[in-house]
């Protein structure tokens, strides 16, 4: 094993040195020798102007103007329409050959293109000056033909610029699906001709009068599309509706004049784009609750119908309300929803990034199978990973510290362009792989082209991930603590291999964990280390400094859902979690923040998110020796908490140190 392991990292840190990091890394490249040296000004060759229309505002935005090729100016750049190889079929598939004196692209469609286009922008890199390009033979297909993003703006609106800095973000990584769920009970956040109420800020519980007009909502569509972005709306009946019942006196969304107001808002919704540029309409129908939202079985069939008397595919989220026997609608699959038998499915069981920690994203998406298959086809579509932020959010960008949201959409672009070959959620959802094993070799690769597209192109946005791989945890319990969280086990006294007590043998778990967030349980009920429902484990790992300093470091306990507050209780004041956690380095405590919303209930759903996240606040300063030193975790676990996890990173200036899960490591 590992020989095995010592091959990988040799022929993944050999083509790190020469290819640039690529996201998606595409299906096949092979190096050639010599790079491409761009002037100032390339000539662009194409079949269409539409096809170069990425290229050239790639180019621009690096630099470097376009010319028209002729007799007198031979073309740098040369786009063909061509077959090219394409595994799976689905539309993107591309060829770049980059020689020494030329960039040949050849695709089937225009998308191929665009994303080829962004594997260029990638590929730049300059020195002293000049800008050039690896010689390289790329043949490029995706895996999946639906590689998503969602927002929820009902419930928090978002500018139209934000929308389109994530959108621009979606496009450099061949995410190809914006679902734009702009309806729900807080807000009803388009405009409208016909019903213009809808958008009164009287109807609105939050960001009262926050809505997008109708040209906003176009150009929207347009900038999508010129990205090859498709935009699905989602309006969201007859659940999630009581800012428009609100608005417009609805009493009960199964009559028929409330039925009249949504079909006429459909077409309305319609008519803001054609079929060609907004081939979907999402019609939302899950989780119907209130009264007034209670409908018969013709309700789903009658808007339906409708949506495809208008040109539209129709989406519904499953589980929601049903009609059995419409086959052709495509169901978005959520929470532990199987797929129906005959239905296309977009796969989003596990991809709501809300409930999940900032360096969690990484391995979970990387080794999780879309669809539960190594590629999609005419039923399994792919995935959208989803943002749900369902509690109040005081500044737009709150969404993107609160959220993993960049480092969380390039790993899943990864994984949906390319396919993964096993379904691993078993094994890696719950924490990384361990140590020493090919799959870690593979994240760790992963890893480091991720951290280098974080300081090329992340530079000033909201990124909360730092290097994991190199952390090292060695864990043992979980202690029966009888429902006393403060009960002292043997272990804060001195580190032995193992220990008796309440007539058991406890030792330390037989493998070592690599990773800043560990979760001992998983909520998602996957691949965690710990069976039991309650105890108190410790987690233990050595630093070496080549100095002493002290260094910022985040740390958190039982990291909240975004959602609803779950991984509660809150942290009371003077402590790190309720369940009175706590982390001391070389004996000393670590003393916790101070909260500024301290014993906040589950669901507070209208108070923001303050300091409560460790990507929220400023670090923690941590003390450290010069040579090893030790740090040492207790994490008490209630049966009522929904969350058993730490994190510890230290994200200051790392690259001299070394981490050991050793209980007395050698020098």
């Amino acid at each position: 094993m590992k020989n095995i392991l010592a091959f990988l990292l040799l022929t993944f840190s050999t083509l790190a040195a020469e290819l640039p990091a690529l996201i998606p890394m595409p299906q096949k490249i092979t190096l050639k020798d010599g790079r491409l040296t761009l002037a100032s000004s390339c000539a662009v060759q194409t079949d269409t102007h539409s096809d170069a229309a990425r290229i050239i505002e790639i180019l621009r935005d690096s630099g470097i103007t376009t010319v028209q090729a002729d007799s007198k100016l031979p073309a740098t750049i040369r786009l063909h329409r061509g077959k090219v190889e394409n595994l799976y079929g689905f539309p993107g598939a591309y060829q770049l050959d980059v020689s020494a004196d030329s960039i040949n692209i050849t695709s089937a469609d225009n998308s191929g293109f665009i994303y080829a286009a962004e594997t260029l922008r990638q590929m730049i890199t300059t020195d002293g000056g000049k800008k050039s390009i690896l010689c390289a033979m790329i043949h490029d297909w995706p895996a999946f033909p639906v590689r998503g993003f969602m927002l929820d703006t009902g419930r928090n609106f978002q500018s139209l610029e934000l929308l389109k800095e994530q959108i621009e973000v979606m496009a450099r990584y061949k995410l190809n699906v914006f679902h734009f769920h702009f309806t729900d009970n807080p807000g009803w956040r388009l405009e409208s001709k016909i019903h213009p109420l809808v958008t009164d800020p009287t109807s609105m519980s939050r960001t009262p009068g926050k809505f997008y007009t109708q040209e906003q909502f176009r150009d929207l569509v347009k900038f999508c599309r010129e990205r090859g972005i498709t935009l699905i709306p989602e309006m969201d009946i007859p659940g999630h509706s009581a800012a428009i019942r609100k608005a417009l006196g609805i009493r009960s969304m199964n009559d028929p004049a409330s039925r009249k107001i949504i079909k006429d808002l459909l077409t309305e919704l319609a008519s803001l784009a054609t079929p060609e540029d907004m081939p979907y309409i999402h019609i939302g129908t899950d989780e119907v609750r209130d009264a007034a939202e209670k409908v018969d079985a013709s309700y789903l069939p009658e808007m339906s119908a409708h949506i495809r008397s208008l040109g539209r595919e129709v989406i519904g989220w499953h589980k929601g309300i049903e009609d059995a026997k419409d086959k052709k609608r495509i169901t978005q699959l959520w929470a532990r929803a199987n797929p129906l038998p005959e239905n296309p499915f977009i796969d989003c069981r596990s991809t709501y990034i809300n409930h999940m920690d900032s360096f969690e994203v990484i391995s979970t998406f990387l080794f999780q199978q879309s669809c539960r298959r190594p590629h999609g086809d005419e039923k399994a579509l792919g995935s959208i990973l989803c943002s749900w932020p369902d509690i109040r959010i005081e500044n737009e960008r709150d969404q993107l510290t609160q959220n993993p949201i960049y480092p969380g959409m390039v790993t899943f672009a990864e994984s949906l362009w390319r396919g993964v070959e096993k379904d691993d959620k078993e094994v890696y959802w719950a924490n990384l792989p361990p140590p020493s094993t090919p799959e870690f070799a593979r994240l760790c690769e992963f890893e480091s082209r991720l951290l280098d597209h974080k300081a090329r192109f992340f530079v000033g946005k909201e990124f909360p991930y730092f290097k994991q791989t190199d952390l090292r945890w060695k864990i043992i319990g979980p202690f029966p603590h009888g429902g006393d969280v403060t009960c002292a086990m043997p272990v804060e006294k001195e580190l032995r291999e193992s220990y008796e007590f309440d007539g058991k043998t406890y030792r330390w778990m037989n493998r070592d964990f690599g990773a800043a967030t560990v979760y001992l349980t998983h909520f998602f009920g996957f691949g965690a280390p710990v069976k039991e429902a309650e105890g108190t484990c410790y987690a233990l790992t050595h630093i070496w400094s080549p100095k002493e300093q002290t260094m910022p470091a985040w740390i958190g306990f039982h990291t909240w859902s975004r959602s609803d507050r779950r991984g509660g209780p809150a942290p009371v004041q003077g402590e790190w979690h309720a369940n009175k956690s706590w982390i001391r380095i070389n004996g000393q405590l670590i003393a916790p923040p101070q909260w500024t919303n301290p014993s906040l209930p589950i669901n507070s759903l209208e108070t923001p998110f303050t300091n409560e996240l460790y990507s929220c606040r400023e670090p923690s300063n941590i003390s450290l020796k010069q040579g090893w030193n030790e740090v040492l975790l207790k994490i008490p676990h209630r049966k009522s908490d929904w969350k058993w996890m730490f994190t510890f990173a230290p994200v200051g200036d790392t690259k001299n140190l070394r981490y050991s899960a050793e209980l007395n490591p050698v020098k």
